[in-house]
């Protein structure tokens, strides 16, 4: 069986693995902003506004709306598939590259424990992904007209996307492609000419930039993203990204680069260090919102897919060269990575999904705030009736409420507890004191607030969560 057969065989085993995850287990990734996007799709037909939300990123909203219809399961089908599609397209640019062991690439994709969780979730770094690969894959297969719309396209996934495009310019201008060039603005034009109706501006969606300068989460310390690479890619990847990281403009710096294309190599390169370190650079110095999500890196998996199996092509070289060529030295080598990786996945999957990021079962707070669903369900019969607030995203979805939208939003709450008679309140340990600005304390001194019920749980990373149900006098 050849190679191309076998990547066949891998890519249909990993989509039918995808889908049985995402209609088996419960779990949705994180308990806020997975939450958020699957909202903001979910009711983007009965609220307009939605596909031209800044935050919920225009695109995603778009193409995640119809999988939104059939409830958290078809976000999860359709991120699923953004990475199935990634894979494809890892595997098509490194076999285009010239890069031996091309088939490694989209294994190393799968098996990157950020990217493997995310496809279970509502986020937008899935789909981001699977754009950025599969335009740069469409620009190295010489349909460069194609690939540059889809790649145009990349700011109204993820902010970052927008300064992605310089180096993309830069790498048309190496090449004297210098008409091509325009079809970089054409998802600027066509959302600008779109959200003129309703904005009555073509630059509505910068007007609308929901990210203060100084974030209001403070800020971290340089080594925090490097510190969590193997959360994000796994531990063996870490090594072969830093292999090839290094080599890489070492090595198409000479002049006998036949084997490799050293420019677009060298373009995934620049892209890659340019969104790893924005993100370094923004959490050091407190920037753009930034609170340090170690799962914004998953952006660029792909391209980090490719540049560590170059790393590892490099370093097979060096250990053959170091034992005088020792026949099937490679397979063993390939061998310690897959096992490595796979281990630290699956531990991964069976740990703290709020330290992780990876849940494919309910974490503890979403597990509590099921419960005081329920409780809300049972003694509370009209509650959709009622004034409610609450700050935990989980909340809404639990409830079966829009927290979409700026009228009767129940996630608009108030500081100061001056709300209706008979409005609910839901306090939780997190998103009410770092979203809502809202301590227990204040809550519980609050005399016109009385409190009904209460329920915690112990997360698997030892911290107790809390969830505690108010109403208001």
């Amino acid at each position: 069986m050849n190679e191309k057969r076998i990547f066949l065989f891998f890519i249909l085993t990993s989509a039918i693995l995808l889908t049985i995850l995402a209609f088996s287990f419960n779990g949705i990734g994180d308990s806020g902003d997975s939450i958020m996007h699957y909202q903001f799709a979910r009711y983007a037909f009965i609220r307009p506004d939605n596909f031209f939300n800044s935050w919920a990123k225009p695109l995603f909203v778009m193409l995640a709306a119809p999988f939104a219809q059939l409830g958290f399961t078809g976000i999860k089908l359709f991120n699923s598939a953004n990475t199935i599609i990634a894979m494809v397209a890892v595997y098509l640019v490194a076999r285009r590259l010239n890069i031996s062991n091309s088939w490694l690439a989209p294994v190393l994709l799968l098996l990157a424990p950020m990217s493997f969780g995310l496809s279970q979730s509502g986020l937008t770094e899935p789909l981001f992904a699977s754009v950025l690969i599969a335009g740069l894959c469409l620009l190295f297969y010489n349909y460069s007209i194609t690939g540059l719309i889809v790649l145009s396209f990349l700011p109204f996934i993820r902010s970052e996307g927008l300064f992605l495009l310089i180096p993309i310019l830069v790498y048309l201008c190496m090449q004297k492609k210098y008409a091509p060039i325009l079809w970089l603005a054409t998802g600027q034009i066509l959302y600008g000419i779109i959200g003129y109706f309703h904005f009555h501006s073509l630059l509505w969606f910068y007007q609308s930039n929901p990210y203060s300068l100084v974030s209001s989460y403070g800020h971290g310390d340089w080594i925090h993203y490097f510190l969590n690479m193997p959360i994000i890619i796994g531990p063996a990847s870490c090594y072969l990204l830093a292999a090839g990281f290094f080599t890489i403009p070492i090595y198409i710096s000479k002049k006998n680069t036949n084997a490799y294309m050293p420019l677009p190599l060298m373009l995934m390169w620049v892209i890659f260090s340019m969104y790893f370190f924005f993100h370094v650079i923004a959490w050091r110095f407190g920037l753009f919102s930034s609170y340090g999500m170690v799962r914004i890196i998953a952006g660029v998996t792909p391209l980090i897919a490719i540049l560590a199996t170059y790393g590892y092509n490099k370093t097979e070289e060096l250990i053959k060269h170091i034992l005088k060529n020792k026949n099937g030295i490679g397979r063993y080598c390939i061998a310690l990575v897959l096992v490595m990786n796979v281990i630290y996945l699956l531990v991964k999957i069976n740990g703290n999904p709020g330290a992780s990021g990876i849940g494919l079962t309910p974490s503890a707070d979403q597990v509590i705030e099921n419960k005081m669903a329920e409780y809300i369900k049972m003694k509370y019969a009209d509650y959709k009736k009622l004034p409610i607030f609450f700050n935990a995203p989980y909340i809404s979805l639990a409830l079966d409420l829009d927290p979409t939208g700026t009228s009767n939003n129940p996630m608009a709450t108030k500081q100061d507890g001056n709300y209706l008679p008979n409005s609910l309140y839901i306090w939780d340990d997190w998103f009410s004191v770092v979203e809502g600005k809202t301590t227990l304390e204040s809550v519980t001194s609050n005399n016109t607030l009385k409190k009904d019920t209460a329920f915690s749980q112990i997360d698997k990373g030892g911290k107790l969560r809390t969830v505690v149900l108010f109403r208001k006098l």
